[in-house]
């Protein structure tokens, strides 16, 4: 015997709790396993009835993440769902920060080495709309019936709940009884005897009083006792399913309840070319049904910009500039594929994206600063020379935007003539064609 357990450790209940990882684990390491399931017989040593021993074996096989929030997780269909590929259970998965993105992963990718290509993993809110949509459509015209049976469930419930109780509260009471009545019969005369048989009578009206105390806190925070009222609140509520569904005062768990009495299991199969999955439903009276779903398409076709935007671009981008065309579809009420105004630089990817060539502004006649100075044989900082003094007509679109000449013949001659006679301005050779 343990020095550390004492008499009143045996009055409580013991539990095994067995656990690995993986049910590779579970086949190949059945040393561990029997190790674990031995620990009863070591309970037993140690003063423990066999009635007194819990062996908690559930976990096996399933890693930290699978059985984490099992119980109390929003995915509705825990439990429920089959993989289409393998025909083994889907577990949830809570990915991201906080486990915040619930996902129905099959429970073959985790416990296998290999595992089929068929194997599925799918977004837990994907299928739990679907289906809650489906559960509600399909109960609209019983709701009343289901609101009554529900609060025909919950009055037995409740009953049963203080039958327990009352049973409870009769033995301590027949135990305060049983020890007043030793105290009656006792002999005056033998005063230790009836102090202590009075000692006792006063612990077991103490031990039936506080437990009718906690009978009735447990009521109050349970709310075991349905005033009618609450009553006409349930049957009115009854009216109005979906939002008794959504209402956020209704748990998880109330949800998770409420499916496994309409549903059986649930398959569900991934066609990955269609971009669709199909859920087939088992319902408890034995009707099976088909639900299928929509399979949200990968994130670059869904920031992927619309025909319509790329044709407004195309077209525009014959007469304007990046610039412009972002300032018109802006003017439009238009936004990007994420839901954002247009800017130059989108508009010039858009081109980049599907080939659109940038727009050619220029008129025919019209002359850069590199073709004027190589018309006339001259450098192009004399042609800026000109510029600056305003003696040719320029164009740009923007500040930035180089500039563009115009020349009339009258202007070119005039020009001509000035290179000829200054003495300032060098000619430059014109280069041979190689």
């Amino acid at each position: 015997m343990i020095a550390k357990i004492q008499p009143h450790h045996h009055q409580k209940m013991a539990y095994i709790y067995l656990r690995q990882s993986t049910m590779g684990q579970v086949r190949h390491h059945q040393e561990s396993t029997a190790r674990q399931y031995a620990l009863k017989d070591r309970a037993l040593n140690l003063g423990w009835q066999n009635d007194q021993i819990r062996l908690l074996d559930r976990d096996l096989g399933l890693s930290g993440t699978q059985s984490n929030n099992r119980q109390e997780g929003r995915a509705l269909l825990q439990g429920l769902l089959l993989c289409g590929g393998c025909g083994r259970r889907l577990s949830p998965r809570y990915k991201g920060n906080g486990g915040i993105y619930p996902v129905y992963e099959c429970t073959a990718r985790h416990q296998d080495t290999i595992h089929l290509k068929g194997c599925i993993c799918i977004q837990a809110k994907l299928l739990d709309e679907a289906l809650s949509r489906r559960v509600l459509e399909v109960l609209q015209p019983e709701q009343f019936q289901i609101a009554l049976r529900a609060v025909n469930e919950l009055q037995e419930r409740n009953e049963a709940i203080d039958r327990q109780w009352r049973m409870r509260i009769e033995r301590l009471d027949y135990q305060a009884h049983l020890a007043q009545r030793r105290y009656e019969e006792v002999d005056p005369s033998h005063r230790l005897v009836a102090a202590t048989l009075e000692q006792r009578w006063n612990q077991a009206l103490e031990e039936a009083q506080r437990l009718k105390d906690d009978y009735q806190k447990y009521r109050q925070q349970q709310g075991l006792e349905l005033t009618a009222k609450q009553q006409a609140e349930l049957l009115a509520l009854a009216e109005d399913l979906p939002r008794l569904w959504q209402a956020q005062t209704t748990s998880a768990k109330d949800r998770k309840r409420m499916l496994r009495l309409l549903i059986k299991d649930l398959t569900i199969e991934k066609r990955r070319a269609e971009r669709k999955a199909i859920l087939h439903i088992r319902w408890q009276g034995g009707a099976i049904e088909d639900l299928i779903i929509d399979l949200p398409l990968p994130m670059p076709v869904r920031i992927r910009y619309p025909e319509s935007i790329v044709s407004q671009v195309r077209t525009l981008a014959s007469a304007m500039t990046d610039l412009q065309i972002a300032a018109t579809l802006n003017q439009a009420q238009l936004r990007s594929a994420k839901g954002k105004p247009f800017t130059k630089d989108m508009i010039k990817w858009v081109r980049y994206r599907y080939g659109i060539p940038a727009p050619v502004l220029k008129r025919p006649e019209e002359f850069t600063v590199k073709e004027l100075a190589a018309h006339f044989q001259i450098g192009i900082d004399v042609v800026h020379y000109w510029i600056q003094r305003r003696l040719i007509p320029t164009r740009r679109l923007t500040k930035t935007a180089p500039y563009w000449l115009t020349i009339t013949p009258q202007k070119e001659s005039e020009l001509r003539a000035w290179v000829t006679s200054s003495s300032r301005i060098k000619m430059q050779p014109i280069p041979k064609d190689r």
